[in-house]
């Protein structure tokens, strides 16, 4: 069933006037997608006329989140050409490129200067029409986005709080959205330098500590990471 998304703008309390910066990551090889992503970063992938980037950004833009960090990788010539300083689109963009593949948390570091004190960390192959505003609004300690799991899970929650969080865990009864917000701090926590998962260093760290807050989230989003999902997304975004 086609997911069904009609937040209009963002409903956003006085708690924190200022709205993170967004760091999207958008440096993969995208192996999975075959040749469709052989010369092409696989969120620059067309869907309905459009890269499907352009409706990550917007999703953000929509809920006043503007500031965006795109974290480059494979390609990354392409998705700076097309979306320049980001001006036509309503937002401002900085880039971070990798000359070599350093996984998320490697990207994050480099990019740590460009991000301010918080930042939303997500990626260019998932899309949710969601009340962004609001939740940076609301929270302000480390927080992971979750739904209950389908065929596998990451996270397992007790009221607000991620207790523990494991990529290799596929029992446990939640898994990530696909977003969270981050103060900046933690990314001291980070090796120093070469290649690092932010998802297996930092999560696991904050959750053993009870440091790592979260929101249940739904379902509903799209995603391009298999042929599968691709094939879905095509199919849900015709316009």
């Amino acid at each position: 069933m086609t997911p069904s998304f009609d937040i209009q703008q963002s409903t956003v309390n006085s708690k924190h006037s200022v709205f993170p910066t967004v760091a999207i990551l958008a440096g993969g090889f995208g192996t999975r997608l075959g040749d469709l992503t052989r010369g092409l970063p696989k969120p620059m992938i067309p869907i309905a006329g459009r890269p499907y980037l352009e409706r990550v950004i917007e999703s953000f833009a929509r809920c006043n989140l503007r500031d965006i960090v795109l974290l480059t990788g494979h390609r990354a010539e392409v998705i700076e050409e097309h979306f320049g300083d980001g001006a036509r689109f309503g937002v401002r963009i900085a880039y971070s490129r990798e000359t070599e593949p350093l996984g998320t948390g490697g990207a994050i570091r480099e990019a740590r200067a460009l991000l301010g004190e918080r930042f939303v960390m997500t990626y260019g192959d998932v899309l949710r029409y969601f009340d962004y505003g609001r939740f940076v609004s609301e929270h302000d300690k480390p927080t992971l986005a979750v739904y209950p799991r389908r065929e596998i899970g990451n996270a397992d929650v007790s009221g607000n709080r991620i207790i523990r969080f494991d990529k290799h865990a596929p029992e446990l009864p939640y898994i990530d959205a696909g977003f969270s917000l981050m103060p900046s701090s933690v990314i001291d926590r980070l090796p120093s330098a070469g290649a690092c998962s932010f998802e297996e260093t930092i999560f696991p760290r904050l959750a053993a500590e009870g440091r790592l807050a979260c929101e249940i989230v739904g379902l509903d989003f799209f995603d391009i990471g298999t042929p599968e999902e691709l094939a879905r997304t095509m199919s849900g975004l015709e316009t």
